[in-house]
């Protein structure tokens, strides 16, 4: 299991997968299905490092930027009483991420102790992407 959960872990972890000169942007940790991951957004590609329950590498996916059809953040819905105060000890978001080839990915992030920041990882990535691909569209409901 080596070192603990830290954003310095996560940037190191995905420092190992970029090409000569690229640049991470923006990274954090979250789920995409019942898979934990580590995301990163670099000046290139979306990389997603699924980890492994332990918290080791296990696979690594990458969608290039130019591939990215639309995106959106969504917070949780509002629920009763006490499920809506759950969700906002919680500070969940979820990246709705869908490519011109018609995949879809819902990434779910939410905050953590050890990650200072990680609620907003979703809104970062948001910004960065509609910085850098032209006519990035808002996702579809």
């Amino acid at each position: 299991m080596g070192t603990k959960l830290s954003r310095s872990k996560i940037e190191q972890e995905l420092s190992q997968h970029l090409r000569p000169g690229e640049t991470l942007l923006v990274s954090g940790y979250g789920s995409v299905g019942m898979k934990s991951c580590y995301i990163g957004l670099t000046d290139q590609r979306l990389l997603l490092n699924e980890r492994t329950i332990r918290d080791e590498h296990k696979a690594l996916e990458e969608i290039p930027l130019a591939d990215i059809a639309e995106v959106q953040v969504k917070k949780p819905r509002l629920f009763p009483l006490d499920m809506y105060l759950v969700y906002l000890l919680l500070k969940q978001r979820r990246l709705e991420i869908r490519t011109h080839s018609g995949r879809r990915l819902e990434i779910i992030l939410q905050k953590f102790a050890a990650i200072q920041g990680n609620e907003t990882v979703a809104e970062r990535i948001v910004a960065e992407l509609q910085a850098r691909v032209p006519g990035l569209a808002p996702a579809s409901q």
